[in-house]
């Protein structure tokens, strides 16, 4: 079921984002109801405490530089192929 919302935005905002469903074929309606269920499930997620993979391990390896990181994968491939 759906029902009517009614919001008050810039008349600028409301033009870009007119602009924006066209380009995408879709509706304001559509884009609206997007975001705000994915706000939604970001708040339950939160709530409940569950993290998303990359909350949960993002930054583990801040302490390895990309020149490490680098290095490993060299020694890695040389290995690999006897080079």
């Amino acid at each position: 079921m759906t029902t009517k919302l009614n919001l008050t935005i810039q008349e600028d905002t409301a033009m870009r984002i007119k602009q924006y469903a066209a380009k995408r074929k879709t509706s304001v309606s559509k884009i609206a109801e997007e975001y705000f269920s994915s706000l939604i499930r970001k708040e339950a997620k939160y709530r409940s405490g569950k993290k998303s993979f990359v909350e949960k391990y993002g930054g583990c390896i801040n302490d390895i530089s990309i020149v490490d990181i680098n290095r490993a994968h060299e020694d890695y491939l040389k290995e690999k192929y006897g080079v």
